[in-house]
């Protein structure tokens, strides 16, 4: 509808009418129409047709080539056993390769837009329970009412603290 408007208005131009006559025909601006006017004798096939205003360039954008190392870095830590592969870890492999370090919500935004964010297992209740499914494997202590509890698996001591309801746990050999 509106490109047809401007259409008609430059072609009544063109056919001798006075300017101020079509625009204010149109219930439109002077600015108006030399605007489509001047795109008119740019000489574009197009010119009655609205130009995007996205920006052409992103300066503050992430290049794909820091996005394809950050990707690469993750998925190369998580090949890795016993690997942490958060945004810390990335950021210390960023800077060991000399690199610039983004911000901790660009990787987290990047990881995500990828799909390599995990979500954590943990939830809060109000009991303390084990992580470890396998019942016959481990031994659990528990002195009374004491704040921790732990339990052995393969050699491994796993100290369970309740804090509001949450467990938290944290490795001991």
């Amino acid at each position: 509808m509106e490109e047809e408007i401007r259409r008609q208005a430059i072609l009544r131009n063109l056919q001798g009418e006075n300017p101020k006559a079509i625009y204010t025909n149109l219930h439109r601006s002077k600015k108006w129409f030399f605007k489509w006017f001047k795109r008119y004798k740019a000489g574009l096939d197009d010119w009655y047709k609205n130009k995007s205003k996205a920006p052409v360039k992103r300066p503050r954008q992430t290049g794909t080539d820091e996005r394809e190392l950050i990707i690469t870095i993750r998925k190369k830590l998580e090949s890795a056993s016993f690997a942490q592969i958060g945004v810390s870890a990335i950021k210390w492999e960023l800077h060991k390769l000399g690199m610039h370090l983004p911000s901790d919500s660009t990787i987290k935004r990047i990881l995500k837009k990828e799909g390599l964010v995990k979500k954590n297992n943990l939830r809060c209740q109000g009991s303390r329970i084990s992580l470890f499914q396998r019942a016959s494997v481990y031994q659990q202590h528990s002195s009374g009412r004491s704040y921790w509890s732990s339990v052995y698996q393969e050699g491994w001591q796993v100290l369970f603290t309740q804090h509001y309801g949450c467990i938290q746990s944290s490795g001991v050999h």
